[in-house]
């Protein structure tokens, strides 16, 4: 475990296509900012930012397209006008979105009409810039708040929602904006991307949702070597595969990185499709990416499955 990062890429993973063999695909495009994409189990594909800031798109697993729902028409802003980014969907087909513009954790209903705030606060201190969110297998959801944080005032946090006590914890401080997260597999382990120092963190996660004994996963290169492009590049969401791999969208380098988690070994590098990538998500065998310069979604043919965190839903 350390932040060496790999000269080359490792080869023992045998169902992994090589980098250069595969070609991202565009699937939509009409996105002012696109973050989040994640799709249910029908297919239907929903992407933060459709059209204009402050929406929710879907494209219908038939290729239809619309706006989903309208943050701003069905949920009071406060003088914040609100705007997704990271998006996760429940065991119930219900959206969980990361409102980046309005500082809140919002749950959309499964046919879009309707949002609650889940939280827009720890204690008395209001979040200023929800960045991204993550479940793990009981429902809870992790998400950041970067605040303004940089790596001269490291204050970014990451949050827990318990959906048992609909409670808020603070598990992670000193954070140089904290960006992408996600819950290993076996559910021991809290992946970070701490996007302004080019690195990600790893923590032991309890089962109660503590966070203990933080340590660097890997400092991603900051030097083009052979296949591994370079650079001062900010990792952002993160999503894993099945096998408990790490799948990193790199803002700058318009790549995913591919992560063997736990020992933080760069193992694939593939083309998201266009610079500016926010954020991935796993669904029949591609790895779907939003790629904001470029206004769209691509979808990377990998052969692959994303882990399966839902639940069967609760009885009501």
């Amino acid at each position: 475990m350390g932040g060496a990062s790999a000269p080359a890429f490792a080869d023992e993973h045998a169902d992994l296509p090589p980098t250069h063999s595969v070609q991202p695909q565009m699937v939509a495009t009409g996105f002012e900012f696109a973050e989040g994409p994640v799709l249910n189990a029908r297919g239907d594909l929903f992407v933060a930012n459709y059209r204009r800031l402050g929406t929710i798109g879907r494209i219908a697993a038939d290729g239809t397209a619309g706006i989903f729902c309208d943050l701003d028409k069905l949920v009071s802003v406060e003088g914040r006008a609100p705007q997704a980014h990271g998006l996760e969907i429940d065991g119930r087909g219900r959206l969980i979105a990361a409102d980046f513009g309005a500082g809140r954790l919002l749950r959309i209903a499964a046919d879009g009409a309707s949002v609650e705030v889940l939280a827009d606060r720890w204690e008395a201190t209001r979040f200023d810039g929800v960045d991204d969110v993550a479940l793990d297998r009981t429902g809870n959801i992790y998400f950041s708040d970067p605040g303004e944080s940089d790596v001269k005032n490291p204050t970014g946090s990451v949050y827990r929602y318990d959906v048992g006590t609909k409670k808020v914890s603070r598990i992670a401080t000193d954070l140089a904006h904290p960006n992408g997260l996600g819950v290993s597999p076996d559910q021991k382990h809290l992946c970070v991307a701490e996007s302004v120092r080019y690195r990600l963190l790893i923590y032991d996660l309890g089962a109660d949702g503590t966070l203990t004994d933080r340590r660097v996963l890997i400092d991603f290169p900051t030097e083009t070597r052979g296949e591994i492009i370079g650079g001062v590049i900010e990792p952002e969401g993160l999503i894993f595969d099945e096998a408990g791999r790490l799948y990193v969208a790199m803002w700058n380098g318009g790549v995913i990185n591919v992560v063997e988690v736990p020992s933080g070994r760069l193992i694939r590098q593939y083309d998201a499709g266009g610079k500016q990538v926010t954020n991935c998500y796993f669904h029949g065998g591609y790895l779907y990416t939003t790629v904001v310069s470029k206004e769209a979604v691509f979808r990377l043919k990998l052969g692959v499955k994303g882990f399966d965190y839902s639940e069967p839903p609760e009885p009501q």
